[in-house]
C-alpha cells in the first residue's frame, strides 16, 4: 500500500492563498510554498505540473474567499458597488489587487462573479422598474465608481474615512439613479 500523501493539494492551495494574501502573487512560488508548508518542493510538483495550473486553481480559491467575505458583509444583498467591496479592498489589499487590478483579471473571474452581478442587476431592475440592459448599464456605472475608490485604497493612493466613502457612494447612487426615480 502506498504511503498516504502528507501534503495534499488542498493544503498547497490554502498555503498559496495565504502567501497571496500576505505578499501578492509575486510571493506565490514553489520555493515559498515549500517553506510555508515546511516540506520539499516535490509534493507541490506532484500535485501541480506547473505554476500555471497552480495559479488557475489559486484564482478559483481566491474568488471563493472573496465571495465568502462578501456574503459575511453587513448588507442584505452584497453587491459589487457597496461598502462591502470597499471593505474587502481595505482589509485584503493584495488579494483585491490580484482579483481586480491585473490585466484580464475580470475575464478570468467573470463566470464566478456572475451570480453576484446578476443578483445586483435584478435588484436594480426591481427597485427602479427598468429592463435588464438598463440595469446592467447602471450596475456597471455604480461598480466603476466604487472600484475606483477601492483601487485607490488598495494601492495606498489614499486613505479615506469610511463615513466619507459611504456618503460618496450614496451621492453617486443618487446621481446615477435620479433618472429612474418615479
Amino acid at each position: 500500500m502506498p504511503a498516504k500523501k502528507q501534503v495534499t493539494k488542498e493544503k498547497i492551495l490554502s498555503a498559496a492563498l495565504e502567501l497571496l494574501r500576505k505578499g501578492g502573487i509575486e510571493a506565490v512560488n514553489v520555493k515559498m510554498l515549500a517553506q510555508e508548508l515546511n516540506c520539499s518542493t516535490q509534493p507541490i510538483y506532484l500535485s501541480f505540473p506547473g505554476m500555471n495550473e497552480l495559479r488557475t486553481e489559486l484564482t478559483a480559491k481566491a474568488v471563493e474567499f472573496f465571495m465568502q467575505k462578501m456574503k459575511c458583509a453587513d448588507t442584505s444583498s452584497p453587491d459589487l458597488f457597496g461598502m462591502s467591496y470597499i471593505h474587502f479592498a481595505m482589509t485584503e489589499k493584495e488579494l483585491f489587487r490580484y482579483l481586480f487590478m491585473r490585466p484580464n483579471a475580470l475575464s478570468e473571474i467573470r463566470e464566478a462573479l456572475a451570480p453576484m452581478m446578476e443578483s445586483s442587476i435584478s435588484e436594480l431592475m426591481e427597485r427602479y422598474h427598468i429592463n435588464h440592459a438598463e440595469a446592467d448599464y447602471l450596475h456597471d456605472q455604480l461598480w466603476m465608481h466604487t472600484h475606483g475608490i477601492a483601487s485607490m485604497i488598495a494601492t495606498d493612493f489614499c486613505v479615506w474615512d469610511p463615513v466619507k466613502i459611504a456618503d460618496m457612494l450614496k451621492e453617486c447612487r443618487i446621481c446615477f439613479t435620479q433618472k429612474y426615480e418615479a
